[in-house]
């Protein structure tokens, strides 16, 4: 008979299942059920000749038929141990009874790979006792969560029934038994989505459980998390058993779990007033785990509200646990330890903590008059720089949030429920209501005795007020969701309020997502960490550099119906970059499933925002492979959002996605902003040097040397630096950008030796202490690599086309000029974005360097992904399929064809026109052009709005079709005709489409930096109106 066979007898069915009230148990005395092992059990502890008879009698009768330990105790462990064991019990009880020591033995044993540990308990609702401790050690050294490099044991964890002490002052001493083994699957490596427990489960555990309720519930749990299409989460089972017992199943993919998950359980079961009779954990062999407990009421002087039924309390409990499933690690569990808060306060008090982490801080209310006198002073944007950061107020550290929460959990609940009055659907269900006890919560904090403390938590009521959609009071979710009223933003920090902000924190990450205007598209980047130092580094920037990309982004996408947005995500540091890579994928469905939360609020959520919203989402670092974006695509539909086809860009052809990197989308506007500078330097192409970073191995990079014909002299990217001044050979670079469209690894460490001039080298980011053929001493590769574009070497076209935001700055932009004050670099096109700051780009145009910024001339992507948008939203799923996607094998359909090069069109026409609208305005004004780029935006984007917001243009339909024909490509107008489209688009994207073509090509053609007159775009609508054929490129061609 199997240890589990045994078990199974003694609990009735399956010990796991509930037991019909008709069910006959066998109530002999274990000490007559299992006689030869008694009486072996007292001849071992007889020859010990350490206790009379009379005290091994009474030991062995209490042990065995009065203290209710487990059957499985006694049916799998050999006499020898269940006499050591005895003893052990024995001497701590003769201790107790003389001494009134509360010392008890923590027994631990291992025996044929299985671990057995006995340790006691209590009944009482403290955190003091010995069986806390142990359950910690049990979940770091046998469960292994969050771990898959480990195994994870089986568990079974019974509770003695009675006390093991006889005086009534220790009733509600107990004792906790564990056994460990190592689950025997039939099958060790499932496919993906097998579901029959016979191929998961422990062998003599799925015999066991066979045709129970048991099985019933793992297979319905199981499929849940198998059927999943992100595998995250957490399933929960809840159901009533007989003798005021309710049993929890929770089931979890063990590789996405936080690794003390079994603690918060734990944690979250007692909090409410319960204990666990019994808890099993049983390991899939597909990285499903499921933990079962049997819960039961602790005594009602044990908790605070003893009239509350044990159904109410496993409810709390299952709400608990989902919430706790959610949580990163963090401190704040810990004062949910100490039963200073429930679940739900110390989970708010977390999400508002890290608000106030990243909103606290400010430049102060002085800044601006610096700014002022900037303008009449002789103040270099450096300067300015210094000063800002010497006025910074720094936002409140962690640890000073903590210590406020801490020491004022009175208020910190009266604050919990200002958000529950605010947030909480079951009071607040119209989202019409404020709380009424706001003012005298906020007085209340103002007279604390503390001051720091009352500062940080009136940033609780910011948090609170300021929250218009939260998914924190949905049963079911994968991260905590914040939509947020960006009117608390400070316009010192913050000059450019953004139009929303959500912020997503999960088991593994914190993010945001800022966009600028209501329709708004962004890629969704993720930050690894791989020390402390960089974690902290970057959480001090996530924020900013969220902002900064949107904001840039908004400035980029003048031409299409999108404002800027941008989503990044921090990863908590990792250990690994294979941890990382794990972490990302997990965080990046995380962080959607949270951002589909709030855009479409259900009747979990309180939505105080009242009004529709549509987010669109693209590719950026780390999230443009791994089929990410076509995940976040089905996950939408899978989620009902109608528009599901257009939530993302960057797809695989198979989902009708247009590559920007095989197409060239983003190059084609970079090389055109190049064509049209040489061609007004009077200089050709052939004869232009040019710096790059970003080599083959980036789309930008790969790209440009695919189709440039400038001359090469400089390679910088991740595996390190090419340099030749000769010139780098053309073919050579070609042959390693085209490798990474077969797919294959590329970099310019790749690059051929042998076509090196004496001159030329490489050197690799891990290279330490080599000598250049200059006779320059390298020390360390990858800081020489950091540190190549300034000053490494000069050319006539510096074109940066990857690397990290803010490469180039006031600090050290002076390395890009010589002795003699001349730049290194004639021209500057920026590729990759935010490479250079504002500040350090007026200076380098201050001394002569014809510079033009990313969000002037990368804009190819951003347009190309419109369209690939505009096409999704206005095909049926039919005409899509067969127009939009490349079957695997298959050929391209002829639309689509015809479709990307107008696309390739468009860009290239829009990248000339904002060229020469920037270069005769620079040479009219003698403005720096990055400014330029800023205002001709700026410009753009308030009349797109204004245009939007007002209804007079909108109501001349002649006047929108005329408009929205010359928007929409002509391949997508001969399958569906204008008026078809507009039926079908969403119309606060087609007003948006139709306000950004009027704007940005009315002022393409403007002397922008002047107030333009009302007249002249009155003018320009009435010869729209009047039917002539204007074409804003005509326009343009005479112009220029």
């Amino acid at each position: 008979m199997t240890i589990d066979d045994t078990l199974d007898n003694y609990l009735h069915d399956d010990g796991l299942s509930r037991v019909p009230e008709s069910d006959e148990r066998n109530d002999a005395p274990l000490s007559d059920r299992y006689a030869n092992q008694f009486k072996e059990v007292y001849e071992i502890v007889k020859q010990l000749k350490t206790f009379s008879d009379d005290m091994i009698n009474q030991t062995m009768d209490q042990y065995y038929n009065r203290l209710g330990l487990n059957e499985y105790y006694f049916s799998t462990s050999n006499s020898k141990m269940i006499a050591n064991n005895m003893v052990s019990v024995l001497t701590a009880k003769i201790l107790h009874e003389n001494s009134g020591s509360d010392y008890f033995p923590l027994i631990e044993q291992v025996h044929d790979g299985r671990v057995f540990i006995i340790t006691r308990a209590s009944l009482l609702n403290q955190k003091i006792y010995q069986s806390y401790a142990v359950e910690r050690s049990v979940e770091k050294r046998y469960l292994n969560f969050g771990d898959m490099t480990k195994p994870i044991w089986r568990m079974q964890c019974f509770r003695s029934t009675n006390s093991i002490f006889d005086d009534p002052d220790n009733l509600f001493e107990r004792l906790r038994i564990y056994f460990l083994q190592l689950p025997n699957f039939a099958v060790t490596d499932p496919e993906p989505g097998e579901l029959r427990l016979s191929k998961l489960l422990d062998r003599d555990f799925y015999k066991n459980k066979k045709n129970t309720i048991t099985e019933d519930i793992f297979c319905k749990l199981n499929k849940q998390l198998v059927e999943s299409d992100t595998g995250l989460g957490i399933a929960i089972s809840a159901e009533p058993r007989q003798f005021n017992t309710y049993r929890i199943d929770v089931a979890f993919k063990r590789e996405h779990i936080q690794s003390d998950f079994y603690s918060r359980v734990g944690d979250c079961i007692t909090y409410y007033g319960c204990y666990s009779k019994s808890k099993y954990i049983d390991p899939l062999s597909n990285n499903v785990c499921i933990i079962t407990a049997f819960i039961t009421t602790l005594p009602s002087t044990e908790i605070a509200n003893p009239d509350m039924t044990l159904e109410d309390r496993a409810h709390a409990i299952v709400t608990a646990i989902r919430l706790c499933g959610v949580m990163p690690h963090t401190h704040y569990l810990s004062i949910l330890n100490e039963r200073l808060l429930d679940v739900a306060e110390m989970a708010y008090a977390f999400c508002a903590s890290i608000f106030i982490e990243h909103f606290s801080g400010s430049v102060g209310p002085h800044i601006s008059l610096i700014e002022r006198l900037m303008t009449r002073e002789q103040i270099t944007p450096s300067e300015l720089y210094d000063i800002r950061s010497k006025l910074m107020i720094p936002p409140y550290l962690p640890h000073q949030i903590f210590d406020a929460v801490r020491a004022n959990e009175g208020i910190l609940k009266m604050l919990y429920q200002n958000f529950r009055k605010l947030h909480d659907p079951a009071l607040n269900p119209s989202g019409t209501n404020d709380d009424p006890e706001t003012p005298r919560l906020r007085e209340m904090i103002k007279t604390l005795d503390d001051q720091e403390h009352a500062k940080i938590l009136s940033f609780f009521l910011t948090f609170n007020a300021c929250t218009l959609r939260t998914n924190f009071f949905m049963q079911e979710k994968l991260s905590l969701s914040f939509r947020f009223d960006p009117s608390f933003l400070s316009k010192n920090d913050y000059p450019q309020s953004p139009y929303g902000i959500v912020m997503i924190l999960g088991p593994y990450f914190r993010g945001f997502h800022i966009r600028f205007s209501e329709i708004s598209r962004g890629g969704i980047r993720v930050v690894q960490s791989f020390s402390q130092e960089a974690f902290t580094r970057n959480k001090l920037q996530v924020f900013d550099e969220a902002y900064n990309l949107s904001y840039t982004q908004s400035l980029k996408n003048k031409d299409i119906p999108e404002g800027g947005s941008k989503g990044v995500i921090l990863l908590d540091k990792a250990a690994s970059k294979e941890m990382a890579a794990v972490y990302t994928r997990s965080s990046f469905m995380c962080y959607v499933d949270g951002l589909i939360d709030v855009m479409m609020p259900n009747e979990q959520m309180v939505d105080r925002l009242k009004k529709e919203e549509i987010y669109f989402l693209g590719p950026d670092e780390h999230t443009g492979t791994g089929r990410l974006m076509d995940w976040a695509a089905n996950h939408a539909r899978l989620r009902g959002f109608q528009f599901w086809r257009s939530f993302t860009t960057g797809k695989e052809p198979g989902m009708g996605g247009i590559p920007h990197d095989v197409f060239g989308m983003t190059t084609a506007s970079i090389e055109a902003y190049i064509h049209e500078l040489l061609d007004k330097c009077n200089v050709k192409e052939e004869d232009v040097t040019r710096f790059l970073t970003g080599g083959p191995d980036g789309d930008l990079g790969s790209n440009a040397l695919l189709c440039s014909k400038t001359k090469t002299l400089a390679i910088v990217d991740r595996s390190g630096v090419l340099y030749d001044p000769e010139g780098l050979d053309v073919n050579e670079l070609r042959r390693l950008a085209s490798l990474r469209l077969k797919g294959e690894n590329t970099c310019c460490m790749l690059y051929n030796s042998d076509l090196l001039s004496k001159r030329g080298f490489k050197v690799a980011e891990e290279a330490v202490d080599i000598v250049l053929p200059d006779g320059r001493n390298v020390k360390r590769g990858y800081k020489f690599r950091d540190e190549f574009h300034l000053g490494g070497c000069s050319c006539d076209l510096f074109n940066p086309c990857g690397g990290r935001p803010s490469s180039i700055t006031p600090f050290n932009v002076n390395s890009l000029f010589d002795e003699k004050g001349k730049c290194i670099y004639k021209f500057v096109v920026e590729g990759a974005n935010v490479f250079i700051t504002q500040d350090a780009r007026r200076i380098l145009e201050s001394k002569g360097v014809i510079l033009f910024k990313d969000a002037s001339t990368n804009k190819g992507g951003v347009t190309s992904s419109s369209f690939e948008v505009l096409a999704a939203l206005v095909l049926d799923d039919v005409t899509f399929d067969e127009t939009m996607t490349v079957k695997k094998g298959g050929e391209c359909p002829e639309f689509r064809k015809n479709y990307i090069n107008e696309i390739l069109d468009i860009i290239k026409r829009n990248a000339r026109m904002e060229f020469h609208a920037l270069w005769n305005e620079g040479l009219r004004t003698g403005k720096p052009r990055c400014d330029l780029t800023d205002i001709l935006s700026s410009k753009i984007i308030r009349l797109k709005k204004d245009i939007m917001d007002a209804n007079s243009l909108w109501a001349d339909l002649t006047l929108v079709k005329s408009v929205l024909a010359r928007a929409i490509p002509l391949s997508l107008q001969k399958l569906l005709s204008i008026e078809e489209i507009m039926k079908r688009l969403p119309e606060r994207y087609m007003r948006s489409m139709f306000a950004s073509h009027l704007a940005s090509t009315f002022y393409y053609v403007q002397d922008f930096t002047d107030d333009t007159s009302v007249f002249a775009f009155y003018e320009y609508i009435n010869m729209l109106r009047g039917g002539e054929n204007l074409d804003v490129s005509q326009t343009f061609i005479m112009r220029n």
